[in-house]
């Protein structure tokens, strides 16, 4: 049966693991570029089961080989019909009544470069600037400069998956039922929360006599073992913005924290304790609470506990104090995705039949075929969104667990092997490749961009926007838009809307780049800027993001002059 997924989830969730956040000092030694080990401290294999022997399939390349050969198609008729289109412009000259228009680069430039003085004293800036139908760059300051482009690079990420997934494919989660067992399958789904979890549970429910089940089984082997991504870092109290990975995921990999301390009760000699609540409920999360009713500062942490049945468990736990009457909401990272996520369903089955939650194991489902003796019994097919809505989320709220999702999810479908770090930045510098940008203009880590080794161009980055532009990939028709929801909704609110462009923001690292598009919303112009504080020097981010909007905002009032220049009622005489 197919059960179609509704909203992608509510803004608060989406928003918890966006990279628009301030960085720590990297003090992290997986990093290093040669280093592929596993993650050590909170999610060590030491404290997570993991199958002695993964099911990995001989290296595929063939079909990446021809997903890019049928790209590199794609993008050459792409390219040509935009060669044809620009050829059969009809001049400036004979559009307009008096001496042809032109655009005003000269007075662009000095309004770009005035923005640009005030920063680059501590800062190193670059900016690229290109008019897409004609291909002419309208500015450019220090374009071929690597630069650290913080969340910008979800950019490439998002790009590559449209262009080589598709942007109608759709993320499958099922459920299987092979005697008292039932499998719930994930194959990377990043929009998967509680709310459509829930629905999946009255599915199975109504499928199936989930009363005679006997235990619950996690298949999330389309990813490797492997959860953090390459940059996070494993320490510090388990914020969201750097959530694990895995094939099988719920709400961005978070559990929500709500902690309330009650008033002491008249003439009650007991103190009050606090009470803790956390959503979704799983049986793979548990409350450790070491706090109290008082004045002074509430901390809430997540680790990976003490393994029970060979499992660890994500132990929320809370120390200090918190107020008489108050009330406090944080999120905080699980440690096993697909131990979370099962936990969660054997508690909402369990609500069903009035039993005790389900044990949870990790396991590989088998092969759907009606010649076996006991052939499975598929109880559940979940789909995704499309992939252009799942990206136009991930894009909005600068989400990183959804683009190091979308990463994997590419060396997965494309090399076919476990989805790692690994082999989707393989298939992504492929991408990069088949592009034709040069290899110099890019150092990769990880599919997010939260990352204090990554690089790339202002010049490669409106490269992949004017590839966007001439083709169907989706990637422009999910890019925020200003001054609507996610991070740009207080940015150029008076742009009219015609400002569609991916943020980043870290400690000392700014990025703006996207699209200006005509009032019909036919994109104009592509831009990227960059902003690095150099070494010692200081400069605020928002005093950074001021400068990126009056960039944007001077481009725009250049191209409304132009556009009334060339108009005839304005040149008629």
């Amino acid at each position: 049966m197919q059960c179609q997924a509704g909203v992608i989830a509510v803004a608060a969730w989406l928003c918890v693991a966006g990279c628009d956040e301030a960085v720590p000092g990297d003090r992290s030694q997986r990093i290093a570029g040669e280093d592929r080990a596993e993650p050590v401290g909170l999610l060590a294999p030491a404290w997570r089961w993991i199958p002695a022997a993964l099911p990995v399939p001989p290296r595929i390349r063939t079909r990446l080989e021809q997903r890019l050969g049928e790209f590199a198609g794609e993008l050459a008729r792409a390219r040509a019909a935009m060669v044809t289109r620009r050829a059969e412009q009809v001049p400036a000259s004979e559009q307009v009544v008096g001496p042809p228009a032109a655009f005003d680069v000269e007075g662009l430039a000095e309004a770009i470069n005035k923005v640009v003085a005030r920063l680059e004293r501590t800062t190193d800036v670059s900016v690229h600037i290109r008019e897409l139908g004609s291909d002419d760059v309208l500015f450019d300051y220090h374009g071929d400069a690597p630069l650290n482009p913080a969340s910008n690079h979800k950019l490439l990420t998002t790009a590559a998956a449209l262009d080589l997934l598709g942007p109608e494919f759709r993320f499958e989660t099922r459920a299987l039922r092979v005697g008292s067992s039932l499998y719930l399958v994930g194959e990377g789904d990043p929009s998967l929360d509680d709310l459509a979890l829930r629905g999946m549970a009255d599915e199975i429910a109504g499928a199936t006599d989930v009363s005679s089940l006997r235990r619950l089984v996690v298949d999330d082997l389309a990813f490797s073992p492997r959860t953090l991504a390459p940059g996070f870092s494993d320490e510090g109290v388990g914020v969201a913005y750097q959530a694990p990975s895995g094939a099988l995921s719920l709400n961005f990999n978070t559990v929500e924290v709500t902690v309330r301390a009650p008033r002491r009760r008249a003439r009650s000699k007991e103190l009050p304790r606090l009470e803790v609540v956390l959503r979704p409920a799983s049986t793979h999360v548990v409350a450790l609470d070491l706090a109290g009713v008082g004045r002074g500062t509430l901390a809430v942490r997540t680790y990976a506990g003490l393994p029970v049945d060979e499992q660890a468990r994500t132990v929320v736990e809370l120390t200090g104090k918190l107020r008489a009457g108050r009330e406090l909401t944080v999120r905080r990272r699980v440690v096993d995705p697909g131990l979370f996520t099962g936990g969660a369903l054997a508690v909402m089955l369990s609500e069903r039949t009035g039993q005790p939650p389900l044990p949870v194991e990790r396991g590989a489902a088998p092969a759907v075929d009606e010649r076996a003796e006991e052939p499975p019994v598929v109880v559940l097919r979940r789909e995704s969104q499309a992939l252009t809505q799942v990206a136009g989320g991930a894009l909005a709220w600068s989400n990183n667990f959804m683009a190091e999702q979308l990463l994997r999810t590419l060396g997965w479908r494309m090399l076919g092997e476990p989805g790692d770090w690994e082999n989707g930045a393989e298939v992504v510098q492929a991408y990069w490749a088949a592009l034709g940008l040069p290899a110099d203009a890019l150092v990769f880590e990880n599919g997010s961009g939260f990352s204090q080794r990554g690089r790339v161009t202002t010049t490669a980055l409106v490269d992949l926007i004017s590839v966007a532009a001439s083709g169907n990939s989706g990637l422009l028709s999910a890019l925020p838009v200003a001054g609507e929801n996610g991070t740009l909704r207080a940015r150029l609110r008076r742009s009219g809307k015609r400002v569609r462009a991916k943020t980043g923001t870290m400690d000392g690292i700014s990025g703006l780049s996207g699209v200006i598009t005509a009032e019909d919303g036919t994109p104009q112009v592509a831009f990227s800027i960059l902003s690095n504080v150099r070494a010692g020097g200081a400069s605020a981010a928002a005093r950074r993001k001021r400068a990126e909007d009056a960039i944007v905002t001077a481009v725009l009032a250049a191209l409304d002059a132009w556009a009334l220049e060339r108009s005839p009622a304005a040149t008629a005489p």
